[in-house]
């Protein structure tokens, strides 16, 4: 169990303890390792599957998983999931428990699914990056970054929240061209999300048709419009129905291409992941994680 010591503004290791107690109690043998950084968590998990252990199991939010995720990624080595982020955008999907004890019992249980993953190269990255929740472009990437330099921000919705109306005022309308299999859109745009399950910052359902399983990526496009009607627009992302609103468009694709008229921060899972241009597709099935054997678990 790799834990994150700075999730859960510093309770990550004491959530991760309990988790472990739990796991013990099911017959686990479960080893706790603290990272100090997102490439420490790759090292890690390199270093487990090295070992041969029978899964990685991450204590911490989406972008500490998504560091495990380059390494087990079309591996058979199952992820698990002990949430302890701002947003646990992934736990959310999958239906896992926040209460540490319940996602233990998740994990013990031993009922594990193929995921599929999204997948990006992106210029100014050193390599393509999977993902497992959404690769943001534009606004929302300027609220992913601003999160990223200012982490000591509330967390889940009200942090996103937050950010997102600090920025907005100030916010510039970029260019972008979006092209994929019957779909070629140029103009300006408020975001490009790319979405391989359906939330993000916390519980804002920016893709709701987003599955983990079936093998597209769903690109919400949000086209330019009044700063006034995207205040007006903000609370309906908390449902979803931002997606019936005319300057709402949402695509299920394969494979999409990303470029603008100058080169834009990208975002995935909270993480930076370089600048467009970007291709981006699914990876199907790429990832194996422990998810709960009914409903009632959740």
């Amino acid at each position: 169990m790799i834990v994150n010591p700075k999730a859960k503004r510093g309770r990550a290791v004491l959530f991760a303890q309990r988790a472990q107690r739990r796991l013990s109690e099911h017959g686990w043998q479960c080893e706790l390792v603290i990272s100090e950084s997102g490439e420490h968590i790759r090292h890690l998990t390199k270093q487990a599957i090295v070992k041969g252990v029978d899964a990685v199991i991450i204590a911490g939010g989406d972008g500490s998983i998504h560091q495990a995720v380059q390494v087990l990624a079309n591996s058979e080595i199952p992820l698990g999931v002990i949430p302890c982020g701002r947003g646990n955008d992934l736990a959310r999907a999958l239906g896992i428990p926040y209460a540490p004890e319940k996602a233990a019992d998740v994990i013990a249980n031993g009922q594990v699914k193929k995921i599929d993953l999204g997948y990006i190269s992106a210029a100014n990255a050193a390599e393509p990056h999977y993902y497992c929740g959404i690769a943001t472009c534009g606004f929302d990437s300027e609220v992913a970054a601003f999160a990223y330099r200012y982490r000591s921000i509330p967390g889940g919705w009200l942090g996103y929240l937050g950010g997102a109306l600090f920025l907005l005022a100030k916010f510039q309308f970029p260019e972008v061209r979006v092209v994929g299999e019957g779909v070629d859109f140029q103009g300006k745009v408020l975001l490009v999300a790319t979405a391989n399950c359906p939330s993000y910052g916390g519980g804002l359902w920016i893709a709701p048709t987003a599955q983990l399983d079936d093998g597209l990526l769903h690109v919400c496009i949000v086209r330019q419009t009044s700063k006034l009607r995207i205040l007006l627009m903000l609370p309906t992302v908390f449902t979803g129905k931002h997606v019936l609103e005319p300057e709402v468009s949402l695509h299920a694709l394969r494979k999409v291409l990303l470029e603008s008229e100058y080169q834009l921060p990208l975002f995935a899972d909270g993480e930076p992941v370089g600048t467009t241009p970007a291709e981006v597709q699914a990876a199907q099935n790429a990832l194996s994680v422990f998810v709960p054997t009914k409903p009632s678990e959740t």
